[in-house]
């Protein structure tokens, strides 16, 4: 994932975070964005920290999504055996089963290179950039949105994967959302700065 790209992430991860009604009754969301700036310029591993989180989350959230479409094409089609492969009907199926699959290898693969990542020195310039600019314009909050789904749709041109994906109460965004608070729930500053683990029990997560 390109470095720009985790301006794109937290961006849209922070809008729904000032958005959510029971976070803000829970914490004052702007205090924590603040904290967050001043902790990761006194200590570089939450910055490396956060970077990971974000990505783990987003590659996790899209597998989880093409997972779920390939099963629902796989019951909605039938099958023949060929040379040990299996074929599924009808073709323009057998196509999209295809494409996840590939898509869903290519996950598999980021995720472990996330796994491995090492460093990331640019995370406190990313949010002093958002801190600056106009986050509450809501062409700019689109831009990210789309920029977010154009990532996720890249290398997948299964039309239930893009629908999935662009689904305003079970798509991407939420999930990512969730994906998020819960990974950082595990991590003692992350999660002491977010206050994750007492939003995902009181809003019944897991």
């Amino acid at each position: 994932m390109a470095e720009p790209f985790l301006l794109v992430l937290f961006k849209v991860i922070w809008q729904d975070l000032v958005e959510d009604v029971n976070y803000n009754l829970m914490k004052k969301s702007w205090q924590v964005f603040l904290v967050l700036i001043n902790e990761s310029k006194n200590n570089k591993q939450v910055g490396k920290d956060l970077a990971v989180a974000l990505e783990k989350c987003f590659y996790s959230s899209i597998k989880k999504i093409a997972e779920k479409c390939r099963d629902e094409l796989i019951k909605k089609s039938t099958f023949t055996q060929y040379r040990g492969a299996k074929i599924y009907n009808p073709p323009e199926n057998d196509k999209d089963i295809r494409s996840l699959e590939k898509k869903i290898k290519l996950l598999e693969k980021q995720l472990k290179q996330v796994a491995k990542k090492k460093s990331d020195n640019q995370v406190e310039e990313l949010l002093s950039e958002l801190h600056q600019s106009k986050h509450n314009s809501s062409v700019d909050n689109k831009e990210y949105i789309d920029r977010l789904f154009e990532e996720a749709e890249k290398d997948c041109d299964a039309n239930i994967y893009k629908i999935a994906i662009r689904d305003e109460k079970n798509g991407l965004r939420q999930k990512i959302f969730n994906s998020f608070l819960i990974n950082i729930g595990g991590h003692e500053r992350l999660n002491s700065i977010f206050d994750a683990k007492t939003y995902l029990m009181l809003n019944k997560i897991r």
